[in-house]
């Protein structure tokens, strides 16, 4: 969606008083949080979300909700799994599995509803059957701060510990109710990187300075590569479960010019299809060389704001948003979103990605040549890009994200 490449691009753009950070966020958790916060709307609200959202109706709005979430089942044999509770071992002892697994991740809404505003029970049905959203009844008048540590303690918990805060400190919480999706995910790649092949090389910034980072290297071996006009695309994709309909993979766009990173977000805002409509324009190619960067980190940010700008007005307006089918308030009282918080994580090492993401949505009570051997292509990251971690066949993205300095967390 464009507000991926509008934080980027914020980032990307900063002026006084900081420089530009890593990016990560996960278009696909901002996505179902707002779609459960659209299926409780009517009215010209509903119609704006619906549009937003890319949705004809309600009735396609659910359909896309539900492959979604269907997406992220666990397999019958558990090995992909989506239970909150499921241990998951470090990273560093991936390699030593046996055999193949596919990909760990969960995908999970909740709600906490001020006992005084009983939802709809049509939303409520919605919210059990096609979220399969976790219902708490809470006090969000006299208890708000209790409700703050449980959402922050739930998303611990969803996150597998990635993130430990979604809502700060200094955040109110108000009446009728607050949402939240989150999505966990750790993938093994199917030809992974060996450690004592991983070396330290200068990485160019954006302000020309340079800084030493580890590259995880391959040589001569095959990958799914693009050469476009001015960025090149790498395909690294993850060991695969027993669902042969799933396939999870990282894609790496990797601008031509030292200091394009700006121009293909640009383009990418313009055109939100362009990139994805690449990656089916991949060739199985030898790279002499390949270097992707190590890095972790995390990127949070408000996103009512950036929504606005977008177009998405009515769901703010605390005269004029219409959520009546979600929760029953009193004659005149009207239900309207007033905080929007979005946090990502991700890891990328030598076997695989961790990544994590957390949405967050309070509402708040309102009045109304020839003859010439072509030499091995190279793909070597040493300067900023873009990233997206993406099911291949419904070319849904998980994650999206820019990397300025790979050693900045």
């Amino acid at each position: 969606m464009s507000l991926a490449s509008q934080v980027m691009l914020d980032e990307l753009m900063k002026k006084e008083g900081g420089s530009p950070e890593n990016v990560v966020l996960s278009p696909v958790s901002i996505t179902m949080a707002l779609n459960l916060l659209a299926s409780g709307s009517a009215g010209k609200t509903s119609d704006q979300l619906l549009e937003i959202l890319g949705s004809k109706d309600a009735e396609d709005l659910n359909s896309k909700s539900s492959t979604m979430m269907s997406l992220f089942a666990p397999s019958s044999d558990g090995s992909e799994s989506s239970d909150c509770d499921s241990g998951i071992s470090p990273m560093s002892s991936m390699s030593s599995k046996p055999q193949q697994k596919g990909p760990v991740f969960n995908f999970v809404n909740a709600l906490w509803v001020d006992h005084r505003f009983p939802l709809v029970p049509s939303f409520k049905e919605f919210a059990n059957t096609i979220y399969k959203a976790h219902v708490e009844n809470v006090d969000l008048d006299r208890e708000a701060e209790k409700v703050k540590r449980q959402v922050n303690s739930w998303a611990e918990k969803a996150t597998k510990g990635l993130i430990k805060e979604i809502v700060p400190r200094e955040t109110e919480l108000e009446p009728p109710l607050c949402l939240a999706n989150a999505l966990y995910f750790k993938g093994e790649w199917e030809s992974q990187f060996h450690g004592s092949s991983t070396i330290h090389e200068d990485f160019h910034l954006l302000n020309g300075e340079t800084a030493i980072v580890p590259f995880m290297t391959k040589y001569d071996e095959l990958f799914s590569y693009g050469e476009f006009e001015d960025f090149k695309l790498l395909r690294l994709p993850y060991q695969r479960g027993p669902d042969m309909n799933k396939q999870f993979s990282m894609y790496i766009f990797l601008p031509n010019a030292r200091y394009g990173l700006e121009n293909l977000i640009k383009k990418f805002e313009s055109d939100p299809k362009m990139l994805q409509s690449k990656m089916l324009n991949l060739n199985s190619e030898e790279l002499s060389q390949v270097w992707i960067p190590k890095m972790k980190f995390s990127h949070g940010f408000k996103a009512i704001e950036l929504m606005k700008a977008k177009g998405l007005t009515l769901p703010f307006d605390r005269n004029e948003a219409d959520f009546s089918r979600m929760v029953r308030t009193p004659d005149g009282v009207t239900v309207y979103v007033n905080i929007i918080l979005h946090k990502a994580f991700v890891e990328v090492n030598e076997e695989g990605t961790e990544a994590a993401a957390v949405t967050f949505v309070g509402t708040a009570l309102g009045c109304s040549g020839p003859g010439m051997t072509r030499p091995k292509p190279s793909f070597v990251a040493e300067h900023p890009f873009m990233f997206m971690i993406v099911e291949d066949f419904s070319k849904l993205v998980l994650f999206t994200g820019a990397v300025v300095n790979p050693l900045l967390e």
